[in-house]
């Protein structure tokens, strides 16, 4: 299931690569969310996530964080930008006002300012 911002909620079970949120209101794209869903063991999971944040990019993994294609440890920072596990989550959080959060299963959250 899926909520958007506006309070929507959809059911999609589809399995491919889906731009999860972004920012399209203006020139320049601060934030953009992909994700990657697949049937593993009979179960939809979300395997990999993709985020542009502020001109970095993120890769996330049940088992790697990459960030502009280096493996990082976590908990990490740059220019920003704070990567680290938070309970059972894998927590980004970025100064222009957005927190990700991830169960590396099929759960996902996004908070943002609310200028965006």
């Amino acid at each position: 299931h899926f909520k958007t911002f506006d309070g929507d909620i959809f059911y999609f079970p589809g399995v491919c690569n889906y731009i999860f949120a972004s920012n399209c209101k203006s020139p320049y794209q601060d934030f953009n969310i992909q994700i990657r869903r697949t049937v593993v063991e009979n179960a939809t999971v979300i395997t990999h996530v993709i985020m542009k944040l502020e001109g970095a990019v993120i890769e996330l993994t049940r088992s790697s964080v990459l960030l502009d294609g280096k493996l990082v440890q976590m908990p990490y920072s740059y220019m920003g930008i704070l990567i680290e596990r938070s309970n059972n989550y894998l927590k980004v959080s970025a100064k222009l006002g957005l927190t990700f959060l991830w169960n590396e299963e099929d759960a996902l959250l996004v908070r943002k300012h609310p200028k965006h």
